[in-house]
């Protein structure tokens, strides 16, 4: 898998709506806000590409991102695979970002437990580590038409259920609804369990309706329906697929982000610095104020 990251002009040669002076306003716009860090154009264009081109909406998704990643030091702070706590995650959860984009081309990152009894599983170091998989696409491919989750209930039981906090489960929503710098396109939850149902009471009280619809939920058994879109030759051989075994993608997954370790390092330094937030009437430090929701999810 690639390990150098994507440049602007590439972004440019890819992107024909893309607008170089767009680019220019968002840094412009950025410097007038003394608490966000300085960044390169290349992190720019993922915002910018990841709302459709729509400005306000980038500079929403933008403040949303970096202070999000501040103020959620359980998901986006000590990003290091040699930690212990990381370690075990990887033993404890299997994850891939597939090397055969779908029919779109968009980009499909899987998760699913490894080790199913639920003592050892850990929401926020599963979410830390699905956010690094993201970040590490983001940095090699740059820009793509869409993403794809891809996630495989298999061994998920009432007791992981007891092991999620509802202060966790918010930040989380509000980061991929709000402050995930990709256009997500499609949710699949393979092999789902009974247990599904208590999830859902869960989780969908932060859950807009826009991401709601783009999950779908696929039984034990019955493959085909994720064929029709997900077709075998971007699936693991686990579900009938043309790519290797998810054991073996996973161990590539794990060796491409080693090699990727120092550019984990390097993001943690661009983060808010609150004591340089211009106060806003009717807003609390360190907290945007509410906007319209200008961060649309288009459905296919």
């Amino acid at each position: 898998m690639k390990t150098e990251p994507v440049t602007a002009e590439t972004e440019y040669e890819k992107n024909p709506e893309l607008k170089k002076e767009d680019i220019a306003e968002l840094r412009s716009w950025m410097k007038s806000q003394p608490h966000l860090p300085i960044v390169n154009d290349e992190q720019l264009i993922l915002f910018h590409h990841s709302c459709y081109f729509n400005l306000e909406a980038t500079k929403s998704c933008i403040e949303v991102y970096y202070t999000t990643r501040t103020n959620t030091p359980e998901f986006f702070h000590n990003r290091d695979l040699t930690r212990p706590e990381l370690k075990k995650g990887l033993e404890v959860l299997e994850y891939g970002c597939f090397p055969v984009k779908d029919p779109h081309g968009y980009q499909i990152i899987f998760h699913r437990l490894k080790v199913f009894e639920p003592k050892h599983y850990v929401f926020n170091d599963g979410v830390k580590l699905l956010s690094m998989a993201i970040d590490a696409c983001l940095q090699v491919e740059g820009t793509v038409p869409g993403y794809v989750f891809l996630f495989d209930m298999s061994g998920v039981k009432f007791g992981h259920i007891t092991r999620l906090s509802i202060s966790s489960l918010r930040k989380f929503f509000l980061y991929i609804q709000e402050g995930m710098p990709v256009r997500l396109k499609a949710i699949h939850i393979l092999n789902t369990q009974p247990v599904i149902d208590k999830i859902l009471l869960l989780v969908k009280p932060f859950m807009k309706k826009e991401l709601y619809q783009l999950i779908h939920f696929h039984r034990e058994g019955h493959m085909e329906e994720v064929y029709k879109s997900l077709p075998k030759s971007c699936l693991p051989s686990d579900f009938g697929g043309d790519l290797p075994s998810i054991s073996n993608l996973h161990e590539s997954y794990c060796e491409w982000m080693e090699k990727l370790q120092s550019s984990f390092k390097v993001e943690e330094e661009y983060r808010v610095d609150e004591k340089k937030r211009l106060s806003r009437k009717g807003s609390k430090k360190g907290c945007p104020e509410p906007e319209p929701d200008l961060r649309t999810l288009e459905l296919d």
